[in-house]
């Protein structure tokens, strides 16, 4: 029995690891759209007509 509840640890640990790094990547990717739209934004401001 013990050995099957440190595979059962073990397993809980990866499915964590897992989320952890789902969420590192999520919040990268959110961060690169985020820094796309403001390169946009300031390609507007700057080929803008305005003086």
């Amino acid at each position: 029995m013990r050995i099957r509840g440190r595979k059962g640890q073990t397993a809980v640990e990866y499915v964590l690891a897992l989320c952890a790094l789902l969420a590192v990547v999520g919040a990268m990717w959110y961060l690169v759209l985020a820094s796309q739209k403001s390169v946009v934004r300031t390609e507007n401001l700057v080929s803008s007509d305005y003086p």
